[in-house]
């Protein structure tokens, strides 16, 4: 019997596929934690998973409601500096490396995280030499990490470079570099979803959806059912459990349901991002049992996570993907090329044409292909895939972080630096030296040439 510890954080979306994991690890007779936010704690509890909380339970609503502040890091970097000041403050950080730090004490320890918000399980991996595994939700997590390389978007390595010196370990390079020293990695998804790409730059293993067990399944609220019995399969609209959705997202999709005359239920726990008033042929509900509500739709409008989009799959039904950000888009563009749906960037959420994309996803060739796609995943086993591949590095703490490569990594990335510093430096040096041996007008026309050669360089646009 191995100890597996599991960290994961955000979303229900991004934890419920550890939990199934755990559970599952559970039920092949290993010991497992579970390490997340206060508010899975009975969730945990009544798989019979070991639970150790991040936070309180009633601080998770803030939580999701300041995920919007992850929008777009890039435009907009003082959002995101926000979020850095609040969620990966020292204390918070620490008391998850102690967590984690205590539970790995036991004899054949595995860490399993997901990649990138997984950080300080993969620092407590290197520091005490346990083997660790990273689980990508979905394809785009893993072609970001080289674009931000590509970009040298910085992403929080500063701070947790600051982090990692404080607990005893060097600095990293990138997010790229450390995603390379976990040597075991899987995929959420099925190789039909999305195969192995040479673009990932290491290996993924797919190993399928995580799908929800029995032991989720909750009886559906009595006038959700009285509802549901009063007429045709009625249309899903959700924007998934956190708040990182553009605002107009539940105003168009009303909108287009008007032009349809589509039944609908409404899911989301943040009323204000609701339309004033909504048609008497719409319910509304903060929450749901959604693995059982899958099955008894006519079609859904979502947001593009890869939760909503795996559980559409296997209850059958066509989709229609709103998706805006992080691995949203990506997804979205998957469900329509498998022939499973319609995808609309925002440039086109009009009621119009969201109405055009629900007709389309009725026809009998989206339904046909989704029903296809149900039988496929309900006779793949995705647990028994994902535990196996967990329980071939216990005990193997060659497959812990290397300190070693890490540094390596960083060493060369600095020496690149070093080098591409002299080259600029030497190049200005010469154009210096021109400068003083040309004659007053030359000497302004090159001075003006290199004022705009640094402007580029530091990201200046004249005016």
């Amino acid at each position: 019997m191995a100890n597996f510890v599991v960290s994961a954080h955000m979303t229900k979306g991004d934890v419920l596929p550890f939990l199934r994991f755990s559970a599952a690890l559970k039920k092949r007779g290993h010991r497992v934690t579970l390490v997340t936010h206060g508010a899975f704690g009975p969730l945990a509890h009544k798989a019979g998973i070991e639970f150790r909380e991040l936070d309180p339970p009633e601080q998770y609503k803030q939580i999701m409601k300041d995920l919007y502040m992850l929008e777009n890091p890039l435009t907009k970097p003082d959002l995101y500096a926000k979020y850095e000041e609040i969620y990966y403050a020292q204390d918070k950080l620490q008391k998850e490396y102690d967590i984690l730090s205590e539970l790995c004490q036991a004899p054949d320890s595995v860490l399993i995280c997901r990649e990138m918000s997984g950080f300080i399980a993969m620092m407590v991996s290197e520091k005490l030499g346990v083997p660790i595994i990273a689980g990508f939700l979905a394809p785009s997590y893993v072609t970001q990490l080289q674009t931000w390389a590509d970009l040298s978007f910085d992403f929080s390595i500063s701070l947790i470079n600051r982090f990692r010196e404080h607990n005893g370990l060097a600095p990293v390079k990138d997010w790229l570099s450390w995603a390379k020293a976990i040597q075991t990695n899987i995929g959420f998804w099925p190789e039909e979803y999305a195969s192995r790409e040479p673009e990932w730059g290491f290996d993924v293993e797919p190993v399928g959806f995580p799908l929800a067990d029995e032991a989720e399944l909750e009886p559906l609220p009595e006038s959700l059912v009285t509802f549901l019995e009063s007429g045709e399969p009625p249309l899903l609209i959700t924007g998934g459990t956190g708040k990182l959705l553009k605002s107009n997202f539940y105003e168009v999709c009303v909108e287009a349901c008007r032009l349809t005359g589509q039944r609908a239920i409404i899911v989301t726990q943040h009323e204000e991002l609701l339309p004033a008033e909504l048609p008497d042929n719409m319910q509304w509900y903060s929450v749901l049992p959604l693995a059982a509500v899958y099955p008894l739709l006519g079609s859904i409008i979502h947001h593009g996570g890869i939760g909503t989009v795996s559980g559409s799959m296997a209850g059958g039904v066509p989709q229609l993907a709103l998706a805006a950000d992080t691995d949203r888009p990506d997804n979205g563009k998957r469900v329509k090329n498998l022939g499973l749906g319609e995808y609309l960037p925002p440039a086109l959420w009009e009621p119009h044409l969201i109405a055009d994309a629900l007709k389309r996803i009725a026809s009998p060739h989206v339904k046909e292909r989704c029903m296809q796609m149900k039988e496929i995943m309900h006779n793949h086993d995705t647990m028994e895939y994902a535990c196996g591949v967990a329980e071939r590095i216990v005990g193997q703490k060659s497959f812990a972080i290397s300190s070693e490569r890490l540094a390596l990594d960083y060493a060369a990335a600095a020496s690149e630096m070093t080098a591409m510093s002299q080259t600029a430096a030497t190049a200005e040096s010469e154009t210096v030296n021109r400068i003083m041996q040309s004659s007053a007008e030359q000497r302004a026309k090159l001075i003006q040439q290199l004022l705009r050669k640094r402007k580029e360089l530091a990201g200046v646009q004249d005016e």
